[in-house]
């Protein structure tokens, strides 16, 4: 039999996903955006307080007295 004597077989074809399927992906995609929401909140919350906590040791190194002189706020 020739290559071009053959008969082939079609593709096979994925059936058609189920409701529950369905339901579970959107669950799944939804706990996904949750999670992104939180870790991303997170993040931003380490920075803030890895800032604060670099302010507050520079202000330490220079001197409270030498960063916030008598009359500072008179400036604003």
């Amino acid at each position: 039999m020739t290559s071009n004597d053959e008969v082939r077989a079609a593709r096979p074809q994925a059936p058609a996903p189920s409701r529950a399927l369905l339901r579970a992906r959107a669950e799944q995609q939804e706990r996904k955006q949750q999670r992104a929401t939180v870790e991303r909140r997170s993040v931003v919350r380490g920075l803030v307080l890895l800032a604060l906590v670099a302010l507050g040791i520079s202000v330490a190194r220079a001197g409270f007295e030498r960063v916030f002189v008598p009359g500072w706020w008179r400036h604003f």
